[in-house]
């Protein structure tokens, strides 16, 4: 029992439990023994048995070659063939009745196909025509009806030796080509050629047990003499698959030939794959049945675990629960109740500071609004004696009046500190026109608000000092005509309201908002109060003069249409 009861005190200990489970890496180790020692040997067994095969193959194409130019050197000993040519060679050294000189030719051509026929029986149905050549061009033949093609490159063909057949280099319609020189063993004068086609098609069943596309008889320069694929011969053999196949090259041991093996690498390692995956399969299956025990394992350790881990993630958005039922007596049961301690400290700190800050914040707001209110009546009230000094605008105060008894009550109505934009804008535009009537003609506004942000909740009374700064500071100052504009728009998501004069213009870029007057100074404050730091008060130079932007968040409120409709009536 105290045992038991260690191990279930001690985190170290349950992981050792773990880690002897996890017999994995000696596995794989061992899994990966055994492949790489039977890769090697099946490796080795394998390329034993292409080389066999290989060597096999080329032997036996040697063979039927080798006995093709004894076929054809048999030919050119032939009397009638020699006496034919040398007539045609001499006619005058060697006369012939033109009776004798019909049956000479006649006799030869059956020769011919005696000949071919012999070659069927004897060596194999590989030959397509045997073509005989006297020295002036003429021509015999037996097999296929279909000319030499190259006939002019025959005759400045190379040979080593004289009167030994010898193989081209190149093809003649996709036909292998033995060609002999006959020479007059006398006189030693060329006499003309002996000329034995093979079917390029009938020779590949000579290897015909590759796979197709992996066996080539090539020149010294690597052009396709013989292929299973009829478009590659005649042309140059590609080097581009070395690196996919395995290459296996033999030079022939009587031609000028090589024979080329390709055998891709996906068929010669079969049986490694093979290997490789039965290797992979008892690996991954003994993993999982590793995975399956330790899981269940370290399920009564991870729990817990992953509850505090979700639990504090909502602590960081002001979610605070505790962790219960964590159901162990070890060092993670510890960590559980130290955060069950600390979660209940923070309510309590965060009551208490809470609380202090709501307290701080309304006093600083009921601060704001008990100055703004007698100041802004104050300048107004300004506007209005400056109007009855004149006789003419004297009887423009009654409605000025009015204008400011709909602002004043609704400057000091009590209720919410909030407005939709609509209310605020119709109440700085009843501001405007009091300073229109001051004006005359020498000012005009002009309002672009979107009908989708008219319903956007705003700080109440929060356009009129901005309003008031411009005439003060900006429009007061000026001989032209004062304009002034009120947009707002939608940026990143926010609310942006920019209020912009003409009046004078001391330089461009942005301008601090610090001396900004003790009107502009309270809105930034408030917005700050109100919505936080990342909102607030940016005042522009622009073109002609000042520009105040505000920065707010996009809320709604359901009042909002109640407050409308009351300030409209009041109005």
């Amino acid at each position: 029992m105290k045992l038991l009861h260690l191990i279930r005190s001690r985190l170290h200990y349950k992981m050792i439990i773990i880690y002897s489970l996890l017999t994995l890496a000696p596995l794989i180790v061992v899994s990966a023994t055994f492949h790489f020692n039977s890769k090697r040997i099946l490796e080795n067994n394998e390329d034993q048995s292409f080389k066999q095969t290989f060597s096999e193959t080329s032997d036996k194409i040697d063979g039927v070659l080798k006995a093709f130019a004894r076929q054809a050197s048999g030919i050119g000993d032939n009397r009638l063939v020699y006496t034919l040519l040398r007539n045609a060679a001499s006619p005058d050294k060697y006369p012939l009745m033109p009776s004798e000189q019909s049956s000479l030719e006649e006799g030869v051509e059956q020769m011919l196909q005696i000949e071919l026929e012999d070659m069927k029986r004897s060596i194999g149905d590989f030959a397509n025509s045997i073509h005989l050549y006297d020295g002036e061009g003429k021509h015999y033949s037996a097999g296929s009806n279909q000319d030499v093609q190259y006939y002019e490159a025959l005759t400045i063909m190379p040979f080593e030796k004289q009167g030994v057949p010898e193989w081209a280099f190149f093809v003649d319609h996709q036909r292998m080509v033995c060609n002999m020189q006959l020479i007059d063993t006398v006189t030693g004068t060329h006499l003309g050629l002996l000329v034995i086609l093979l079917d390029a098609d009938k020779v590949r069943a000579l290897f015909g047990t590759y796979p197709e596309g992996s066996f080539f008889i090539t020149n010294a320069n690597n052009i396709v003499m013989s292929s299973d694929n009829s478009e590659a011969i005649g042309q140059l053999l590609s080097m581009a698959e070395k690196s996919t196949t395995i290459t296996t090259e033999r030079k022939s041991k009587g031609t000028d030939f090589k024979y080329v093996s390709r055998i891709p690498i996906s068929e010669a390692s079969e049986g490694i794959r093979k290997l490789a995956v039965f290797s992979v399969v008892i690996t991954l299956v003994s993993w999982i049945a590793v995975m399956v025990i330790t899981y269940y394992v370290l399920r009564r350790i991870t729990s817990p675990l992953t509850t505090l881990s979700r639990l504090m993630r909502k602590a960081e958005k002001e979610n605070y629960q505790l962790i219960e039922n964590f159901g162990s007596h070890d060092e993670i049961a510890l960590l559980c109740n130290s955060f069950n301690q600390m979660i209940m400290e923070t309510r309590d700190l965060i009551q208490k500071v809470y609380k202090a800050e709501l307290i701080q914040k309304e006093a600083q707001l009921t601060a704001i609004r008990t100055y703004f209110n007698p100041h802004f009546l104050h300048n107004t009230l300004e506007y209005i004696s400056i109007l009855a000094k004149s006789k003419e605008k004297i009887d423009l105060i009654p409605n000025l009046v009015k204008n400011l008894s709909s602002i004043f009550r609704f400057s000091i109505a009590p209720g919410e500190a909030f407005v939709s934009l609509e209310v605020e804008v119709k109440f700085a535009q009843i501001y405007l026109q009091i300073h229109q009537y001051r004006f005359e003609d020498r000012f005009e506004y002009n309002l672009d608000i979107p009908d989708h942000l008219k319903q956007v909740s705003v700080p109440k009374l929060i356009l009129q000092p901005i309003i008031e700064n411009a005439f003060i500071h900006g429009i007061d100052h000026i001989r032209q005509k004062g304009r002034i504009d009120i947009r707002a728009y939608e940026s990143k998501f926010n609310l942006v309201i920019e209020v912009e004069d003409n009046g004078r213009s001391d330089g461009a870029g942005s301008v601090s908002t610090k001396g900004m007057g003790s009107g502009l100074n309270s809105i930034e404050s408030r917005i700050k109060l109100h919505y936080g730091d990342r909102y607030g008060l940016e005042k522009l130079q622009g073109a002609q003069g000042m520009i105040i932007r505000l920065h707010l968040p996009i809320l709604l409120n359901d009042f909002e249409e109640k407050s409308l409709e009351k300030e409209d009536d009041s109005i």
